[in-house]
C-alpha cells in the first residue's frame, strides 16, 4: 500500500477514490432532504403512488427517458413532471439524482393508472 501511494499514479487513484466516496455520501444525505413528508401516502392496493418531481429546469428528453425506469410520466407543467406507478425504491432513486430539486406527493392516485 505505501510503495503504490508513493507513486503519482497512485496518489491519483487515492484522490480519485476520495472524491467518488465523498459524491456518493453527499448524494445520499441530500437526497433525504429532497422528499417531502406526504409523499406516498395514497398508495393504490399494489403500493403504487403518485409524485411531481420538480426539476429546477424544463426537463429535456434524456431527464424524461431516465425518470421513466421509475414509473410512469403522466405530463409536465413548466419545470414540473407528474408520475404515477412509483413505489418508495423508486423515489428513492429519483431523489439520489442531483438534477432533481424536490419530490412532492402527487395528484390522488387514479385505479386507473
Amino acid at each position: 500500500m505505501r510503495r503504490a501511494l508513493g507513486t503519482v499514479g497512485g496518489r491519483a487513484l487515492a484522490g480519485l477514490l476520495v472524491l467518488v466516496v465523498a459524491y456518493q455520501v453527499w448524494i445520499g444525505i441530500t437526497a433525504t432532504t429532497k422528499v417531502d413528508d406526504d409523499v406516498g401516502r395514497d398508495r393504490s392496493q399494489e403500493g403504487h403512488f403518485a409524485i411531481d418531481v420538480v426539476l429546477g429546469f424544463v426537463p429535456e428528453r434524456f431527464h424524461m427517458l431516465q425518470l421513466q425506469d421509475h414509473g410512469r410520466i403522466g405530463g409536465r407543467t413548466d419545470n414540473v413532471l407528474h408520475m404515477h406507478r412509483v413505489t418508495d425504491e423508486d423515489v428513492d432513486a429519483i431523489a439520489r439524482k442531483y438534477w432533481v430539486e424536490e419530490i412532492r406527493a402527487g395528484e390522488t392516485f387514479s385505479p386507473f393508472d
